[in-house]
């Protein structure tokens, strides 16, 4: 049997409509071409809807795709590392069941993994709310920055390669994928091979076009500030000590996060995340930059003195 080029993984838990949704949008750009160069696997992390009727309708309809689901609920981070370890696939795109490939995008991302090596490769994204509506005009051609240093990369992806959609990894580099389980509880599981990808690579690339249609605010449930804060350190800390990424990379990312991820949140608060003490969780992570004193304290104070004036 000949190896797939590609993987596309999904993930999936109680969203068949969604998945059914992306499961169109992928497969209707399937052509006679590409289709025996791509692997489809859908992890099912023990659902309780109709997501087996629903993959099980397009495997009927001719559609090769593979079927796991789990006997129980092993966690989003369990689920996530499953698609990465069970593709078979010389890359591996882990592809979330809410998000969408945009029409005729599907056949220049295989010409690219096919003619040239990389590391990894970063998507683009458009943002919409509401339903998703497809764009009907087909590109003639992609917008593609190549990186040969991959902390140049890493400077322009940033805090997105823990958007697992946006990254095609090739997985041929990875002799050993053991230690993925380390990361089961940080709930940035992805981490643990989308940032040695852009180290082990020769180069890596980022699609300038927005290819991939992903919905705005569709995520919580979780500690936003612990997960991007302390876990995100965390991980960057064990992969360090790994020797698989260098260690400038944790300075380029907290610069990110600081400047302009934790903003978005904390100047405008989210109800779908769980409630944490912000100068509990941040201070003994950022307390050695300079970013924090001077951007995120102040709005953090600024943020309880106004809790307080209104509990008055």
């Amino acid at each position: 049997m000949v190896k797939p080029l590609l993987t596309i993984a999904i993930p999936t838990y109680n969203r068949a409509q969604l998945l059914g949704q992306c499961l169109d949008a992928l497969l209707a750009q399937l052509s006679d071409e590409i289709a025996p160069r791509i692997e489809f696997i859908v992890y099912d992390n023990c659902s309780a809807d109709n997501t087996t009727a629903v993959v099980e309708k397009y495997i009927a309809g001719g559609h090769k795709i593979a079927y796991f689901k789990n006997a129980e609920n092993i966690g989003a981070d369990g689920n996530i590392a499953a698609c990465f370890t069970k593709a078979s696939g010389k890359y591996v795109w882990v592809f979330s069941d809410d998000d969408f490939l945009l029409p005729g995008y599907l056949k220049f991302i295989i010409n690219l993994l096919d003619k040239e090596d990389w590391g990894s490769l970063y998507m683009n994204t458009q943002w919409y709310s509401g339903e998703y509506k497809a764009v009907n005009s087909p590109p003639t051609a992609i917008s593609l920055d190549r990186f040969t240093d991959p902390l140049k990369y890493i400077e322009r992806v940033s805090y997105w390669t823990t958007f697992i959609t946006g990254n095609i990894i090739n997985k041929s580099l990875f002799t050993d994928t053991a230690y993925i389980p380390e990361f089961f509880e940080s709930n940035l599981v992805q981490l643990s091979w989308t940032l040695p990808a852009a180290f082990k690579g020769l180069q890596n690339g980022i699609i300038n076009d927005r290819i991939l249609a992903c919905r705005a605010d569709n995520t919580g449930g979780y500690k936003l500030l612990k997960v991007f804060g302390a876990n995100f350190n965390d991980v960057m800390d064990r992969l360090i000590t790994k020797g698989v990424i260098d260690k400038r990379v944790k300075r380029i990312m907290n610069h990110h996060l600081l400047s302009t991820f934790f903003p978005m949140f904390i100047n405008n608060p989210r109800a779908n995340f769980e409630k944490e003490n912000p100068f509990k969780i941040m201070v003994p992570v950022f307390w050695n930059y300079r970013s924090f004193w001077l951007k995120i304290f102040p709005a953090l104070f600024k943020n309880q003195y106004l809790k307080h004036v209104s509990a008055q």
